[in-house]
């Protein structure tokens, strides 16, 4: 299944952060940040239905507009994840416009989900509302997963920007397939088939049997002989934060054994007071990170402008600490 995820960045690397994460056989088309997205494909962006906000600063957020005007005129349902104050930034941005002709429209509704201190506040924004700001629910923290299904998961760490904003760890899980030309030894039809498969999924299941006809079988003996896994990806993506003691051990923390790490690196070495001035990282810094955090591949973004289009002179820098960056 890794192999059908596409991940890359939206824009070139001296050009607005985000980047997109494709799962066509799930159907889910997600977002991390929203700056400027004019150069994805507009079909593409009628289909994002997940959207992770690092923080609301302009070159994160501003194309929450073009996303809107795109997905106008097809029913469909967008969720929104991220740090307070953004359902408020939502509800903003909704309501600069006027709604008065929506009647016929097709439904739209925006579902944020959004950290505040230790609760998740939940609100919807519906077109047929004139997307009035619809408080649903909160509930406390329990653990760092903001959203979890059967087949990801996305984890997140509150990191210092001089004002909170999150880092994202993007989690697809191991598959278990059967192999079929096995299973056809056993003598399990439709249904059972399907039971066995989840039987073989629950790891909870480690040291007990399992009843075929008259006699049980160990689940270490047939998850080996009947089955095999497919390994999962981890996607991790961090901008706009601070190099502090802090921050970086979240990070790694967060971001530990990726398969891909995104990760800004605004700034050369030999301009790590500006970098610590406006809470950026350098490149020796984003390169330590990728170190600590053992990941396997570094992919590096949102370099300041004052290097104009010369990317290699980052990457260059990079390459000295942590040769498989991108």
């Amino acid at each position: 299944m890794s192999s059908r995820i596409k991940h890359y960045l939206i824009n070139e690397k001296y050009e607005d952060p985000g980047i997109v994460i494709e799962i066509p056989e799930l159907q889910d088309f997600i977002l991390f940040d929203v700056g400027n997205i004019y150069k994805l494909d507009r079909d593409l962006i009628k289909k994002i239905n997940k959207i992770f906000i690092t923080h609301t600063h302009m070159d994160h957020f501003i194309g929450f507009d073009f996303l809107l005007r795109s997905k106008l005129g097809r029913p469909q349902t967008v969720e929104m994840f991220g740090i307070d104050p953004l359902s408020y930034n939502v509800f903003c941005k909704l309501q600069g416009y006027t709604w008065n002709l929506v009647d016929l429209e097709p439904q739209i509704i925006f579902k944020v989900k959004c950290l505040k201190d230790n609760l998740y506040q939940y609100y919807e924004f519906d077109i047929k509302k004139k997307f009035a700001n619809d408080f649903i629910k909160e509930e406390e923290v329990d653990s760092d997963i903001i959203y979890e299904n059967s087949h990801y998961r996305v984890r997140y760490a509150v990191l210092d920007h001089k004002i909170k904003v999150m880092g994202y760890a993007f989690e697809y899980k191991d598959r278990l397939f059967l192999k079929k030309e096995k299973i056809q030894e056993l003598p399990l039809k439709g249904k059972e088939i399907g039971l066995f498969k989840q039987w073989l999924e629950n790891q909870e299941n480690q040291g007990k049997t399992f009843k075929i006809l008259d006699k049980e079988y160990p689940y270490e003996y047939l998850k080996e002989e009947y089955s095999y896994t497919q390994k999962g990806i981890k996607i991790s993506y961090i901008t706009d934060v601070v190099y502090s003691q802090e921050n970086r051990e979240k990070i790694v923390n967060l971001v530990k054994d990726s398969d891909y790490l995104y990760c800004e690196s605004v700034f050369l070495e030999r301009d790590k007071e500006q970098a610590s001035k406006v809470y950026h990282l350098t490149t020796t810094q984003t390169a330590e990170i990728a170190n600590l955090a053992n990941v396997k591949n570094l992919i590096v973004f949102h370099f300041s402008r004052r290097y104009g289009k010369n990317k290699d002179l980052v990457l260059e820098e990079i390459r000295k600490y942590f040769p498989n960056v991108s």
